[in-house]
């Protein structure tokens, strides 16, 4: 796993006091309608120390789905002898560890631009290895690679944001290992579905 460059810990504090006071202020209130004097005084925090970090609340709203993200990024980065499915897992696990975060982030009262760019995000580090393979066997393709690619990516983000909204009933491990057969076998055949169901032609 690669190494996190070494951020001042009262730096790192202070962007997660910073970002639970927003994760909290977006439960009451659409992100476009929160002040950064809303956002200072839920984290205990002066306007000063604000912007001493950032330059203002849309800096701050970049800076911190970055961060975030990046971290994602970092932890669930498979080395390579691992395969797939433990990026998966690990992809679970983090976002359960944020689950406040990702399930704000990703429901209307969110960064309009989060799910976009965390779908390009995990499109293009977390499920790099898969989509590689994909590109090697392209001239086999039946539909063109950027729709295959589309299609995972958001599908993947959509099965995320459902786990949130749904209190996570499922573990980690259990999402990864249907998210892997849904990956490599598709929805109609994991729900055995492949004889009773007529697609249209």
């Amino acid at each position: 796993m690669t190494k996190k460059s070494k951020v001042d810990p009262r730096i790192r504090r202070t962007s997660k006091y910073l970002r639970k006071a927003l994760v909290e202020l977006l439960k009451e209130k659409d992100v476009g309608a929160i002040t950064i004097q809303e956002i200072t005084e839920r984290a205990d925090l002066t306007r000063g120390t604000f912007y001493l970090h950032y330059q203002d609340k849309q800096d701050f709203l970049f800076q911190s789905m970055h961060e975030m993200l990046e971290n994602l990024i970092e932890e669930v980065k498979a080395p390579k002898e691992e395969n797939q499915q433990i990026s998966f897992v690990r992809l679970f696990e983090f976002i359960h560890d944020h689950a406040d975060y990702f399930k704000v982030m990703l429901s209307d009262r969110g960064i309009p631009q989060f799910r976009s760019y965390m779908t390009k995000i995990v499109q293009n580090k977390v499920y790099g290895e898969l989509i590689s393979s994909i590109g090697e066997a392209e001239e086999e393709l039946e539909i063109p690679k950027d729709i295959l690619i589309s299609y995972i990516a958001s599908a993947h983000i959509g099965v995320i944001s459902s786990w949130l909204e749904n209190d996570m009933k499922f573990s980690p491990l259990y999402m990864a290992n249907q998210l892997t057969r849904l990956t490599l076998l598709g929805p109609i055949r994991v729900a055995g579905l492949e004889d009773k169901i007529k697609l249209p032609h």
